[in-house]
């Protein structure tokens, strides 16, 4: 362990990068910030670089319809969230205070893009997700400009009650990745293989930004407790954030230590609950009768990942349980993306999730609300997932450094 202790401290005395937070994009970008996406936004300077700036505004539900056909069009019938090219599911979500659709028009009224946005007030974490344009409109329009102001001009909005945004970005699509990098997002999690696009896997990167008041005040001031194997993980996040230095834990013989009494007696009162949506979706829940511990997660069966993993233990027995039944969960569906956000605190959970098979490929700070604390909690992201990662990649510089850093980069690369 002294080795990996040594990395830190060797850097310590170097250099940071300077930390970007969401008020240094207001300062960079307040032309943007104060755009009404509400009654809709048309740019002064129409042109740019000789392509049309597109208007934005908050989608209505008259936009609906057509938001499903963006999808429906640019994807080829192949998206594989079916909730965005259904049109009842689309409208739910224009009708909810916790979701705002973006779209992009042209003259006189024609919709060439969208982006959703949904809003968790009580986690106060927001998420982009769902960017669609339409393509005989790439070359013809700035992209960039719309985009930066759709991604700036929310942010500002709810910037009181939304303290931490992120996105998930495709690793083959480098100029969205290009622009959430000039909107102050960086890249920290690894996602490999996690969705399929046109029926090809394709994997995905978590980019994140902060509010200055959650890194600098509400931050967890408990220290991280890691296993080993997440290091590289935690030693991006440090050079990005200027963190503390973690505790490193080796588990090497934490399965022997577990009580396999415990675990044959609550295997016995083991429940599983599995409640599906109209579209094949399940919410699986693994529970211990009589006591208040599970284990719960969601599973797209048409592209097979399951992911928004929760549970709560008493011991960690009953976590070797649940694993227990992940692990043949996984066999049995043959599930090829797992992923769960665990504490970077209990370095027990991590080590158990590591011997189950899940590795380490991103450490988030100040990543998970606690309402009874008023703080951010760290999480450092452990997946399971197929072994052959997708090589059509096409990354920024920072992506690139980020995947060195976390040892995925020479994975992605063609023989």
């Amino acid at each position: 362990m002294d080795d990996h202790l040594t990395i830190f401290s060797n850097i310590v005395s170097k250099s940071k990068e300077e930390i970007v937070t969401l008020e240094d994009v207001f300062n960079t970008h307040p032309d943007l910030k104060k755009i009404d996406l509400e009654n809709g936004c048309e740019f002064e300077n129409s042109m740019r670089n000789g392509k049309i700036i597109p208007s934005l505004k908050f989608a209505t539900e008259e936009d609906a319809e057509e938001i499903t056909h963006i999808f429906k069009e640019v994807y080829d019938n192949t998206y594989p969230y079916k909730k965005m090219e259904s049109l009842s599911e689309v409208l739910s979500m224009i009708r909810d205070p916790n979701y705002y659709w973006i779209v992009f028009k042209l003259k006189p009224d024609i919709k060439i893009g969208c982006i959703g946005i949904h809003l968790d007030f009580e986690r106060k974490v927001a998420n982009f997700f769902g960017f669609a344009f339409r393509k005989e409109f790439r070359e013809k329009v700035d992209i960039a400009t719309a985009s930066m102001a759709c991604m700036v001009a929310p942010v500002y909005k709810f910037r009181d009650r939304i303290l931490v945004w992120f996105a998930e970005i495709r690793s083959s699509f480098s100029s969205i990745q290009y622009l959430s990098k000039s909107a102050g997002l960086l890249p920290m999690a690894f996602l490999p293989n996690k969705d399929i696009f046109f029926n090809h896997p394709e994997s995905e990167i978590l980019f994140v930004i902060y509010d200055r008041k959650v890194l600098f005040n509400y931050r967890s001031s408990k220290k991280p407790e890691i296993i080993s194997q997440a290091i590289f993980c935690y030693f991006h996040a440090f050079q990005k954030y200027n963190l503390e230095l973690p505790t490193i834990k080796n588990y090497e013989t934490i399965e022997s230590e577990l009580n396999n009494s415990e675990i044959a007696y609550k295997k016995k009162q083991l429940l599983r609950k599995v409640e599906r949506d109209e579209f094949g979706n399940e919410v699986i829940t693994f529970s211990i009768k009589g006591t208040d511990s599970y284990f719960q997660f969601q599973y797209y069966k048409n592209i097979k990942i399951a992911e928004k993993t929760i549970f709560k233990v008493a011991t960690i027995e009953e976590l070797q349980l649940f694993l227990n039944k992940i692990k043949a969960f996984i066999i049995t569906s043959k599930v090829r993306y797992f992923e769960a956000y665990l504490s970077a605190y209990k370095s027990e959970h991590q080590a158990l999730f590591f011997n189950a098979g899940f590795k380490p490929t991103g450490y988030i700070p100040a990543f998970n609300y606690n309402r009874i604390l008023n703080d951010f909690e760290d999480q450092v992201v452990f997946v399971h997932h197929k072994k052959e990662l997708d090589k059509i990649v096409y990354l920024i510089p920072e992506t690139e450094e980020f995947l060195k850093t976390i040892k995925y980069y020479k994975e992605l690369q063609k023989i």
